[in-house]
């Protein structure tokens, strides 16, 4: 199968380490990156040049050259609409890195052109597939469940997908309302569902963050916590890629649409609630 990268800048930790899996074969068998495109290149090296990757002129360029279609951008979301338009328009799978959009109304014209086209689309977390993860929901079974929290660090609106996602996917339904009773750079996310379920998710930018606030995740079910803390990061990685290319395969998002919308709608409502002092947000659905 062919995959193309589109990005903002190629020189990011992403770019190579997925070029990395796919190169190993640790994401499948058959995988090739034929083009590579960056809108914004930066004055390091050259990473075509380095990875043997045909360098594509245009994102245009890479949508025609390959199967399936990848834009990464994953410190520069707010790109992700436009950096994505020849390829959602295309037809062909198109995985976007984290979050869909930095709002909500270029995530709608994202959902929206890919679905006008046909085009079959992805986004994620590589933590909603974390080993860990995965293990907690075979431990307990699939919700709902009596509680939930997710717990992590980071930059808030570059890391914060990392939290959200697996708190989504384990609260199930549509988002109704959001809450953020954080201060200065700690964010309270409370998340209810349409059903009045409820999932808190916590984000926290420190110094020692890597120590003091790992990524954990917990379910509550017969008065008793589930609890795991996400250690296996190289794995992660290469558990999204497995789902990449069979979504690439078979066009069929492990994500729903629903989920990554809601994803983007989290992350709006909380700014929203933060910046007014912690205030509920009603979102539409």
């Amino acid at each position: 199968m062919k995959v193309g990268f589109i990005d903002h800048h190629l020189n990011n930790y992403h770019a190579d380490k997925f070029f990395s899996i796919f190169k190993d074969g640790k994401a499948g068998d058959g995988i090739e990156i034929v083009a590579a495109y960056e809108s914004h290149p930066d004055d390091k090296e050259d990473w075509c040049l380095k990875n043997g990757v045909p360098k594509a002129g245009s994102a245009a360029e890479v949508v025609e050259k390959a199967d399936a279609i990848m834009v990464l951008a994953p410190d520069n979301f707010e790109a992700h609409l436009v950096l994505s338009a020849e390829a959602v328009r295309s037809g062909k799978p198109v995985l976007i890195d984290k979050a869909l959009a930095k709002n909500l109304e270029d995530a709608r014209t994202i959902i929206s052109d890919a679905h006008n086209a046909g085009t079959p689309v992805m986004s994620a977390s590589p933590l909603r597939f974390s080993m860990e993860l995965e293990e907690l929901i075979a431990r307990v079974g699939e919700g709902p469940y009596d509680g939930i929290f997710s717990r992590g660090f980071g930059k808030w609106r570059g890391y914060a997908v990392h939290s959200i996602q697996p708190a989504l996917r384990l609260l199930g339904g549509r988002v109704k309302r959001v809450i953020d009773t954080g201060q200065g750079s700690n964010h309270n996310i409370t998340i209810e569902n349409a059903d009045g379920r409820r999932a808190v998710v916590e984000i926290r930018e420190c110094d020692n963050q890597f120590d003091a606030t790992p990524w954990q995740i917990g379910v509550l079910r017969d008065k008793k916590y589930e609890i795991v803390t996400v250690k296996q990061f190289d794995e992660f990685y290469v558990n999204l890629l497995k789902e990449a290319v069979q979504f690439f395969r078979t066009g069929q998002s492990p994500v729903p649409v629903e989920e990554m919308l809601d994803e983007v709608m989290v992350e709006v409502a909380a700014d929203s609630s933060f910046n007014s002092g912690g205030q509920w947000v009603e979102v539409g659905l």
